[in-house]
Formats: structure tokens, C-alpha cells, sequence
């Protein structure tokens, strides 16, 4: 950290008793989430649209939240290990956008240089 005091900002500038005494009239969020979960939710989404083929509904899932609501069942938690490979061998290859209208990854290939 820089000791000019032009670089520091009034905050640091304070004690240390007057920091914390802002800081609890300062509204915050705690719980940011992280920046892979939405991903994670997509390959899931993806993978279940995708490779469920017992599945005789028919229902095409449109959000992960659906999914939450209906449970994954323990006999497809073997098999949902093999979503995120393919969506790993599939990234270095393609773009890959959620397109939530079918539940399913748009692929579009990367130019390779």
C-alpha cells in the first residue's frame, strides 16, 4: 500500500473505532455469489434436456429452478459427472451460450488461429 496521502482515500484515513461505526449504517450484501454457479446450473439444465432419455414427459426444462423443484434423483447423480466433461471438451471448440427457449447449449465454433 502506497503512504502518499493523495493515493489513499478518506476511509483508511480514519481510526479505526469510526471505521466500524460507519460501516454498520452501510448497507451491504454478504452473500455474493459465486461467478461459476450459474454455469454450473446451465450444464446441468443442458445436460438434463439433452441425455434424460428415460424420461417420458416430454416437458422441456426451461430454467434450473424446475429442475431443483422436481428433484434429481440419485440413480442420474452418476451420470451428471459426464455433463460437465462434455461441456469442457465442448468449450474448447465451440462458444457456448444457454438458448433457455429449447434448454439446451447454442453452440457456435470458435475461430482457431
Amino acid at each position: 500500500m502506497s503512504n502518499k496521502l493523495y493515493e489513499r482515500n478518506r476511509l483508511e484515513k480514519l481510526p479505526p473505532e469510526l471505521k466500524y461505526y460507519i460501516a454498520e449504517f452501510v448497507p451491504h450484501n454478504d452473500n455474493v455469489p459465486y461467478p461459476y454457479i450459474p454455469e454450473f446450473k446451465n450444464i446441468i439444465l443442458d445436460w438434463y434436456n439433452k441425455y434424460r432419455s428415460w424420461d417420458t414427459s416430454g416437458q422441456i426444462y426451461r430454467h434450473y429452478s424446475k429442475i431443483y423443484e422436481i428433484g434429481i434423483s440419485q440413480d442420474e447423480i452418476p451420470f451428471m459427472k459426464f455433463a460437465f466433461k462434455f461441456y469442457r471438451n465442448d468449450s474448447r471448440f465451440y462458444s457456448m451460450t444457454m438458448n433457455h427457449a429449447v434448454g439446451q447449449f447454442q453452440k457456435i465454433a470458435k475461430r482457431r488461429l
